[in-house]
């Protein structure tokens, strides 16, 4: 796909420079060079069906909504974020569903561990059972009579951005993948990244600042080294409670911080997934994300995907987009982001990409 970098203020000038032309847009009011289609998707015509599937002794339960039309259809996988998250996580997917739904596309999610009707207990999990859990469900919704099994993708937003570069690392003939603010840093670069945004945003002060990052630091190795929750509790975070600076991470209790060890000692690099992604790929982020570099993100990214040799990348970064593609003045999805989310999926899985690949 030849696109090109748009002019933006909010860009870095020497990035854009940097950057192959081919792989980069920069939305501007939605204006991408692409012939968005204007598609209502608040009145998508769909059915539903509940879906429940067994993984490792627990059951994983959600929704498959399927577009009206003529079946088999093509079909995306929705991941979650990081936290407790049913299968519409709160009120952030149905938009999204809606844009695939209003092009054709069906679209399942599933309630977390021990959320909604499955069982289990979702901190129990990191990123590997996490891509395990989405692999399963794949499994489950390629077997299903109304979904085409060549033309099931994935999209996942922020820690189901990590799972979308993992799964598409191990899956090469997936027929789409989006990542939707999938940080490209490691899970203890995100971590600090996140932290001095976030505190810096809040008119923390420097000397807050480095304190709260070499905590973090401290907890990092702590994890890494697998010390158990008590002795960290004693050294780390009781000192740490009531401190100007602490409160970006909380461990109340053994179960929280051994996800934590699971998260550090999985030792996850982005940089070394992307590099093996050769499935047609969406990389999306927005560049006021408080808890994602966006810009570094995209340029490694960028370069990952170029070294993977990948033909069909497209990395999309909104201005005015925060860590959901929401802008901060409308408190609504920014101008353009749907319908790229829809088209770029329909353009490789709809009608019209079902003909290519045919011939």
């Amino acid at each position: 796909m030849e696109t090109g970098v748009v002019p933006s203020a909010s860009q870095p000038r020497s990035l854009a420079m940097q950057q192959p032309m081919r792989s980069w847009i920069v939305m501007t009011g939605g204006c991408d060079g692409v012939d968005h289609r204007s598609v209502h998707v608040s009145v998508v015509e769909s059915s539903q069906e509940e879906i429940v599937f067994e993984w490792e002794n627990i059951e994983l339960a959600g929704t498959l909504h399927v577009p009206s039309g003529q079946p088999p259809f093509p079909a995306v996988l929705m991941l979650q974020g990081s936290g407790e998250a049913d299968r519409d996580s709160g009120d952030f997917f149905p938009q999204i569903r809606d844009a695939f739904l209003a092009r054709g596309i069906a679209a399942y999610s599933f309630d977390k561990p021990g959320i909604g009707g499955s069982s289990g207990d979702w901190r129990g999990y990191a990123l590997n059972g996490r891509a395990e859990q989405a692999s399963a469900a794949l499994e489950h919704m390629r077997a299903h009579e109304a979904i085409d099994a060549e033309r099931v993708g994935i999209w996942g937003h922020s820690q189901g951005g990590w799972l979308v570069q993992m799964l598409a690392a191990r899956l090469p003939d997936l027929p789409f993948a989006v990542a939707n603010s999938g940080a490209a840093i490691t899970v203890e670069q995100q971590d600090l990244a996140g932290c001095e945004h976030t505190m810096r945003a809040a008119g923390k002060s420097e000397e807050d600042i480095a304190r709260a990052l070499a905590f973090l630091n401290a907890l990092h190795a702590a994890a890494l080294h697998g010390d158990d929750y008590t002795s960290v509790d004693r050294k780390l975070l009781v000192p740490a409670r009531g401190q100007p600076w602490y409160g970006y991470m909380e461990f109340d209790d053994a179960v929280a911080w051994s996800m934590m060890c699971q998260f550090i000692g999985e030792q996850y690099e982005p940089a070394g997934a992307l590099a093996r992604v050769r499935c047609p790929f969406l990389a999306i982020y927005g560049a006021l994300d408080p808890l994602v570099p966006a810009w570094e993100s995209a340029q490694i990214t960028s370069q990952s995907l170029h070294e993977a040799g990948n033909a069909d990348a497209t990395i999309v970064v909104f201005p005015s987009g925060n860590h959901r593609i929401i802008a901060a003045d409308t408190g609504a999805f920014v101008t353009g982001y749907l319908d790229l989310l829809g088209d770029w999926t329909e353009q490789r899985v709809g009608q019209a990409g079902r003909m290519r690949r045919d011939t």
